[in-house]
C-alpha cells in the first residue's frame, strides 16, 4: 500500500481491493502502519469478526516483517473493531495483505460487515527521541527564510 493512502477491501458485492496495481506496494526502508476498521452488522457478527481477527493475531507473528498486530473495540460501539498493525516495510504489509486475501479470510468476514473494510496506511513521522516531539524539518525554509522550528 502506498504511504498515507486510504484503500478499500471487499467493496460492493465482495469484490477484492479495487486499487490492486503492480505498483500498489512501494518498497520502503521505513515501517508501515495499517489501521483497518471493521464495522459489524450486529453483536453476533462482531463476535465472529473478533474470533477471525484473534486467529490472525496468533498466526501473524510468524510472517516476515511483522512488528505489531493489535485488535481494538470501540468503547462506545463494540460492533466497530479496529486492527492496528505495523510492518517493517511496504512489501511485508503487501505480503500479509495477499495472504489474507488468498486464504479466504476476506470471504469469511464480508457477510459479517456493515460496509467495506477501510484501511488507512500511515508512515512514521520523525520525532526527537529525547522529547518525543516532531523533529525539525531540515532543508525547508519557513516564511522568514530560516529553518522551520518544531511547534
Amino acid at each position: 500500500m502506498s504511504p498515507s493512502a486510504d484503500s478499500t477491501i471487499g467493496g460492493e458485492g465482495g469484490t477484492v481491493h479495487p486499487d490492486r496495481k503492480l505498483n500498489h506496494a512501494v518498497p520502503s526502508a521505513e515501517p508501515v502502519c495499517l489501521v483497518t476498521r471493521f464495522s459489524a452488522v450486529d453483536d453476533t457478527a462482531a463476535r465472529g469478526l473478533f474470533d477471525e481477527l484473534r486467529a490472525i493475531a496468533v498466526s501473524v507473528v510468524a510472517e516476515p516483517g511483522h512488528l505489531t498486530y493489535s485488535v481494538f473495540a470501540d468503547r462506545d460501539d463494540p460492533k466497530n473493531l479496529y486492527v492496528i498493525e505495523t510492518w517493517a516495510g511496504a512489501s511485508d504489509a503487501r505480503r500479509h495483505e495477499d495472504l489474507v486475501l488468498g486464504n479466504g479470510t476476506v470471504e469469511r468476514v464480508t457477510p459479517l460487515l456493515a460496509g467495506p473494510l477501510r484501511t488507512l496506511t500511515l508512515r512514521p513521522v520523525a520525532t526527537d527521541s529525547a522529547t518525543h516531539q516532531p523533529a525539525p524539518v531540515k532543508g525547508r525554509a519557513g516564511s522568514n527564510g530560516k529553518e522551520a522550528e518544531p511547534s
